[in-house]
């Protein structure tokens, strides 16, 4: 067992002994990063796409022997005519076999000899009798170019023949209501089948069942029946799912493919799917990350959401100590780090994972007094937290989808079947660039969680209050040396409350070298350049971009960050520096963290003119020339930070890998000695400087 699995089991352990079952799931999604093809930059479907994810799916098909794959309804975005496409592998937890019957033709490795018309109606009268001799009513027709097969119980009301909704299309490759797919026949008991063939093989189209057991059940009379045929493909609605079963789903998302984990019980669990996850994709051409042309390490295109919840939804940490929730955002109002460290390149209040206070004023305001009034509860009841937080984790639309902390799935009554399930996605994460990166994510949250449960079940904590971070929050939170130390804070105080993380998670945690844009020497000083984080605003109305896949941002503004050190570490050696750029000058900011005394600012620029963006009159800031000045022993250095290589010529094809990415970086960087000057600066333009940044745009 390596260090890294010794502290996932020791961290499990943990939380076993405290008496919590925190099940985590995530939502990873992998770029084809060598192409430039729509569908893997901006679109969600087109090219091979979907060719990638059925491979995937069929590569970790071939590890659980009798695991089931359908085709499902995928999710329906406002102007798409149709649900996209979804494949799901259904499995039992325990490794026994689920599905016995034949193979979807994606585990073929050949395919299979094609079958006749008479083919869907010989499986849909073997089942039939099958249904009846098991105590069923059943009623087999034909309709809309289909074999089809209702059953239900015996002693049922059945619908009548002429009944319209027997008649039903598919749902699959049309649009679906405003509401979702729904089956109303399924409500009443009534369980409607339609079998076709599809490429030369039979297709069955699936019911809404109410249950696993029912869903089990029917696919103990459906394997024998389908016996002589050589593959079988299912689609319809997506099965039920509890705590006996895992599934996962493959679904297009705008640049990438994406996978809908099942939820694992501990995170030793979570690792090892994230790795045949990461495993499937690499198999498959498939990255985590993108690598710019110029070294810049880029996100996925898609997210790298985590949730936490239950096995079942009354056994959800949210559910069994209520106050957990209402803490848990408090604690994320108090910790930026966990709002901006580990996002992907867009935040702020147009992103895909705004904070509570990045909305309007009086949201801020309402939801104080809602966790106020929250704190004079002792045990709110799920529906109480949801009617009284729910309204306050959405973005400045009323889109509940984006938020940081989204709660559609944790008590959700206008969510058929998905919405009441005590879960919590945490939406302010990029796709980890490793699956132990995601665990040590996931070892984070889980650990949070658990430290507020023990403080909530400790007895009732009064204090609801939020910090009101004003400018501050996307000033001094926009610099890594900040988010870094707040990220310190809060691995101290889960060390502090048993839930510590150890070495070996805490530095994947600390590891930001993706950021790193070059570092250098400077005598008795060092230098570091890092990429901060910058908050891009949406181009016009955010309301009027809903329907639309992707959405307008101006992301032409850069931050980058500059720390000086003393090389021993030691303060009385850091000494006194300022920094010019042009005719003005400042000097950087005094900060400490665990490792000693540092001088820390910012520096904020246009990069480069967008076709469609903010401020017409700035042009590209581009390369940024500084002037950084010792007067302690009146050195001076001139840095050059280019955009692109210094030298403006093409680069070679896209970088081959991270060491390369980071070599391109540095190579855009220039630091030379230069003399002293003689004369003053002008301190900047009133507006232009903060505590912690200049704003080049404004001098």
């Amino acid at each position: 067992m390596s260090d890294l699995e010794q502290a996932i089991a020791e961290h499990d352990a943990r939380l076993r002994a405290a008496g919590l079952s925190i099940w985590i799931g995530g939502e990873p999604t992998f770029t084809d990063r060598w192409s430039f093809d729509p569908a893997w930059n901006f679109a969600a479907l087109g090219a091979d796409k979907e060719e990638r994810a059925r491979r995937m799916l069929a590569w970790r098909a071939r590890r659980y022997p009798g695991c089931l794959i359908l085709r499902t309804l995928g999710r329906q975005y406002p102007g798409e005519e149709a649900p996209r496409w979804s494949y799901g592998l259904y499995r039992r937890r325990d490794g026994h076999e689920l599905w016995q019957g034949p193979p979807d033709p994606l585990r073929l490795e050949a395919s299979p000899a094609p079958q006749t018309d008479a083919a869907p109606r010989r499986l849909l009268d073997d089942l039939e009798r099958r249904l009846q001799s098991g105590g069923h009513v059943t009623l087999r027709f034909a309709a809309r170019e289909s074999q089809r097969l209702l059953f239900g119980q015996l002693g049922a009301m059945a619908p009548l023949p002429a009944d319209d909704r027997l008649q039903r299309p598919s749902w699959h490759g049309r649009k679906l209501p405003e509401e979702g797919a729904h089956d109303d026949l399924a409500a009443e008991g009534w369980f409607l089948l339609a079998a076709s063939l599809e490429q030369g093989q039979v297709r069955l189209e699936l019911p809404e069942f109410p249950d696993v057991p029912s869903f089990l059940a029917f696919l103990a009379q459906l394997a024998p029946a389908a016996g002589s045929l050589p593959a079988l493909v299912l689609g319809g609605f997506a099965p039920p799912v509890d705590e006996q079963v895992a599934f996962a789903t493959y679904t297009p998302d705008p640049a990438v493919v994406e996978n809908n984990m099942a939820p694992a019980p501990d995170l030793a669990t979570f690792l090892a799917w994230n790795r045949e996850l990461y495993d499937a994709a690499a198999a498959c051409g498939l990255h985590p990350f993108r690598l710019l042309f110029n070294g810049l390490v880029g996100d996925s295109g898609g997210g790298g959401h985590l949730t936490l919840g239950g096995p079942a939804p009354d056994q959800s940490p949210f559910v069994q100590y209520p106050q957990v929730l209402p803490q848990l955002i408090r604690y994320f109002n108090r910790h930026p780090c966990l709002s901006y460290l580990f996002a992907v390149d867009a935040v702020g209040s147009s992103s895909q994972s705004p904070r509570a206070d990045e909305g309007v004023r009086e949201s801020f305001e309402e939801l104080m007094t809602s966790l106020l009034l929250l704190s004079r509860i002792e045990r709110p009841s799920p529906e109480t937290l949801d009617a009284a937080l729910a309204p306050f984790m959405a973005d400045r639309t009323g889109n509940a989808h984006r938020a940081e902390l989204n709660m559609e799935k944790f008590w959700n009554a206008w969510l058929p079947r998905r919405g009441k399930l005590g879960v919590i996605e945490f939406r302010a994460l990029r796709m980890a660039r490793s699956p132990e990166r995601g665990a040590a994510l996931g070892a984070l949250l889980r650990a949070i969680v658990a430290m507020l449960a023990r403080r909530t079940a400790r007895g009732p904590l009064r204090d609801w209050t939020l910090i009101d971070w004003g400018a501050e929050l996307h000033d001094r939170f926009a610099l890594p040396f900040f988010l870094k130390r707040d990220l310190g804070d809060v691995l101290a105080s889960l060390e502090s409350e048993g839930f510590g993380l150890g070495a070996p998670l805490t530095r994947l945690l600390l590891d930001d070298s993706d950021r790193e844009i070059a570092s250098f020497e400077l005598g008795h000083c060092s230098l570091r350049l890092c990429r901060a984080v910058e908050f891009w605003p949406l181009i016009g109305d955010a309301a009027s971009q809903e329907s639309r896949g992707a959405r307008l941002m101006d992301s032409s503004s850069q931050r980058v960050e500059l720390v000086i050190r003393a090389q021993s570490g030691r303060t009385a050696e850091l000494g006194h520096w300022e920094i010019a750029q042009g005719a003005f000058g400042f000097t950087p900011s005094h900060a400490t963290d665990d490792r000693g005394e540092a001088l820390v600012t910012a520096l904020r620029y246009r990069a480069f003119v967008p076709q469609v963006g903010l401020h017409p009159t700035v042009g590209a800031q581009s390369p940024l020339r500084l002037t950084l000045l010792d007067f302690t022993r009146r050195r001076a250095f001139e840095l050059e930070l280019h955009e692109w290589r210094p030298d403006g010529q093409a680069y070679e094809g896209l970088p081959r890998d991270e060491a390369e990415a980071a070599q391109r970086r540095a190579e855009r960087v220039k630091l030379s000695a230069v003399e002293f000057p003689l004369g003053g600066f002008s301190p900047p333009p009133q507006g232009a400087l903060s505590p912690w940044c200049l704003d080049l745009r404004r001098c």
